[in-house]
């Protein structure tokens, strides 16, 4: 018969994958105001992201930055009008209100990402059975 205290390694394991998982999600977003030296990354890196997805807003659309591109002074303009837009509107936000709409976006993946921790959790638990059992 498995003793119940070999079984809960794996299963503690699990729970602390998972829990470090949620909480390395939950720090990308909080404290947001600086504590102890510690602040989310998003409010700390806000500025940085949003001038980031400006730069790269192109890519999104390839085909029409691409026709824009051929166009003369004009097309750039308007390609730089619209990163510095893309930017300005991340900015406008606020942490509050970028953090909904990142994790309305990436739900599932989060969810996901806990989920992985718990299982490798999980494994390195069984991992530090068979060690304990060899």
């Amino acid at each position: 018969m498995i003793d119940l205290k070999i079984l809960a390694i794996p299963i503690v394991g699990f729970i602390i994958g998972a829990f470090t998982n949620y909480l390395a999600i939950k720090m990308l977003f909080h404290p947001r105001k600086k504590i102890f030296g510690v602040q989310g990354l998003l409010p700390k890196r806000k500025e940085l992201l949003a001038k980031r997805i400006g730069e790269a807003s192109p890519e999104i659309m390839p085909s029409y930055f691409q026709k824009l591109e051929k166009i003369p002074v004009v097309g750039a303009k308007i390609i730089s009008f619209f990163k510095k837009s893309v930017e300005n509107q991340i900015n406008s936000l606020s942490v509050e209100e970028l953090e909904k709409i990142i994790l309305r976006v990436m739900k599932k993946e989060m969810g996901f990402l806990v989920w992985i921790g718990g299982i490798i959790g999980f494994l390195i638990g069984l991992v530090q059975v068979l060690v304990f059992l060899i």
